[in-house]
């Protein structure tokens, strides 16, 4: 495969949306050892990390916008006394299930963005 200049951005892009190195070096029409030497390169990968970052904060953030309409769902159902006491009951076992689940994920993040903060994990990528 012949090396041409592809640029830093087009390089980040094309990770992003292919998700391998190999993937992404065929779509640029570069070598997958270049994307690995860039990848060396500590400026190169703090655009990556924050290019990455974008992504997942949009796709939280669309998450985050309709899990508030779905919990509000969830919850009229289980307070709707015309509808079933099964229905109902289940209603409030998923509110309940969901509650633990997402109060563990939190204090998951916040200890993975402590350790963050100290340098203890290294770059994925």
């Amino acid at each position: 495969m012949k090396t041409k200049t592809v640029s830093d951005e087009q390089i980040i892009a094309a990770i992003l949306q292919h998700g391998t190195l190999k993937e992404a070096a065929e779509a640029t029409g570069i070598t997958t050892r270049t994307i690995y030497d860039r990848m060396a390169d500590k400026e190169f990968r703090s655009l990556y990390m924050a290019a990455k970052a974008d992504i997942v904060r949009a796709a939280v953030l669309s998450i985050n916008r309709k899990l508030s309409q779905a919990i509000d769902t969830v919850a009229e159902i289980m307070q709707d006394e015309a509808t079933n006491p099964a229905t109902r009951l289940q209603a409030a076992q998923i509110i309940i299930k969901n509650a633990e689940s997402f109060a563990q994920r939190l204090q998951s993040e916040e200890y993975h963005a402590r350790q963050e903060a100290k340098g203890a994990f290294d770059i994925e990528w």
